[in-house]
């Protein structure tokens, strides 16, 4: 396993937080040493912290980012001296990574930290990231497939057109004479009405931009009831179809051409 050395504040341990960070990071064949679990009683504390970052075997160093650690003499002295042992002895490639638990906060950081590798814990791949940081290689992160489209279901404060809005756009191109439409079978519940402007802003004194209903069927012959459009959706300006109740399926796009798309809005409020 690959040595890595971790800092953080004892607070921020009092209900195992760091002992469970260690174990995931064992998880993936990083060996976590930690300054309770490797130090000696009785001896120089620096000295013995120095030792550990100057060992030949060491791959990385963290510091779990947090109120606690970046506000704390001792982890700021920790820091330093890692930074100049550690770079001293691995020089300036060697990993030093910031951990956080949550989303990243640059400002908390001194500044030797702010411009190194900062890891949010929010992220899902996390431990890849680190584990790559110390095997010096590039991070094997999944790509994901994107839909040509961009969709969000808002939850809205005022219900004068609805409980919700859902938001679509392209994220390329333009949708012009837009439509969107939802099952025939949940008009009356749903109560659809479409508005238009800037991306992810929910419009403020809504003016509906529908001009005329239209009926039809998607490709599974379903009905299907919505309204239609002129103005043109893009990547910065979104449709906002505003409803008393959230559909179990929206189609949406270009109105009679290409391209259209039909979205499970039960998957995606998710």
């Amino acid at each position: 396993m690959l040595p890595v050395w971790l800092t953080y504040a004892w607070n921020d341990n009092t209900d195992g937080d760091v002992d469970f960070i260690a174990q995931q990071l064992a998880g993936v064949g990083l060996e976590t040493r930690l300054d309770r679990w490797t130090l000696s009683a009785g001896q120089r504390l620096w000295e013995q912290i120095g030792r550990e970052l100057s060992k030949d075997d060491l791959a990385a160093w963290i510091i779990l980012a947090t109120q606690n650690s970046c506000g704390s003499e001792a982890c700021k002295e920790e820091l330093a001296y890692a930074l100049d042992r550690a770079l001293g002895k691995h020089g300036q490639g060697f990993p030093v990574i910031a951990l956080f638990q949550s989303s990243v906060d640059r400002s908390i950081l001194p500044p030797a930290l702010g411009v190194r590798l900062c890891v949010s814990m929010k992220d899902s791949h996390w431990l890849e990231r680190i584990k790559a940081a110390a095997e010096r290689r590039t991070p094997a992160i999944p790509r994901e497939e994107l839909q040509p489209y961009a969709i969000t279901v808002h939850t809205v404060t005022s219900d004068s057109f609805g409980r919700f809005a859902i938001e679509v756009r392209p994220r390329a191109g333009t949708w012009a004479p837009f439509y969107a439409a939802v099952p025939t079978s949940e008009k009356e519940s749903v109560k659809m009405k479409l508005a238009y402007g800037p991306r992810s802003t929910l419009p403020q004194g809504i003016v509906l931009h529908q001009y005329g209903p239209i009926d039809g069927r998607d490709a599974s012959g379903q009905p299907l009831s919505g309204y239609k459009a002129a103005d043109e959706a893009s990547p910065t300006m979104s449709y906002y179809i505003f409803c008393a109740s959230l559909p179990s399926a929206l189609m949406f796009g270009v109105l009679n051409s290409q391209p259209q798309f039909k979205v499970d809005i039960n998957t995606t409020n998710k």
